[in-house]
């Protein structure tokens, strides 16, 4: 399991990197093109595409990290209740359908993507291709289902090899009677 970890410690870095740098571009360049407006009267739409643009691409490029980091959206109502392997067992069922999500997004997008390409459909400046922003879906869900198949394989990993607190407890409680007894 540790060498699955620091083998993806890379891309993990990579994509906050990445994700850092697309955000960065879209400030700096939403900046720009504010400057732009206020002393030269002119905009550019294609600034404000990119602008947007470049947050789609950071927000779906950090999607697998966030997985790893367990920060991905979901209700842990019943996750807060749970305790020990009935809780490992819980984080496995949400992985599982989280992986079955990610899957079922990632081929629709693709087809999503293939449509747009075939038609050709430009964005509202008429200078960018379509398939330039909406392949980040794709990709992000590809990225997702690759961490989630990551949690799926940490999650089996701790049920078969964490023991139950209970039961730790348990143990460490009977170990304290016998000696107490001696």
């Amino acid at each position: 399991m540790k060498k699955i970890e620091s083998s993806v410690r890379l891309l993990d870095k990579s994509l906050e990197l990445f994700a850092l740098f697309c955000l960065t571009v879209s400030v700096l360049l939403a900046v720009f093109n504010v400057a732009m407006r206020y002393f030269f009267d002119t905009s550019f739409g294609v600034i404000e595409e990119i602008c947007r643009y470049s947050i789609i691409y950071g927000v779906f490029a950090y999607l697998g990290p966030l997985i790893k980091k367990d920060e991905h959206i979901k209700v842990d109502f019943l996750q807060s209740k749970l305790s020990g392997k009935v809780k490992d067992v819980n984080n496995l069922i949400i992985s599982i359908v989280l992986l079955g999500a990610f899957t079922f997004l990632c081929w629709t997008s693709i087809q999503w993507v293939n449509s747009l390409y075939q038609m050709k459909l430009m964005s509202n400046s008429g200078s960018i291709s379509m398939v330039i922003p909406t392949i980040t879906v794709p990709i992000g869900m590809f990225l997702g289902c690759f961490y989630s198949v990551l949690q799926i394989l940490t999650d089996v990993h701790n049920i078969f090899t964490a023991k139950d607190t209970r039961q730790e407890q348990l143990e460490v409680a009977n170990e304290v009677a016998r000696a107490n007894v001696e």
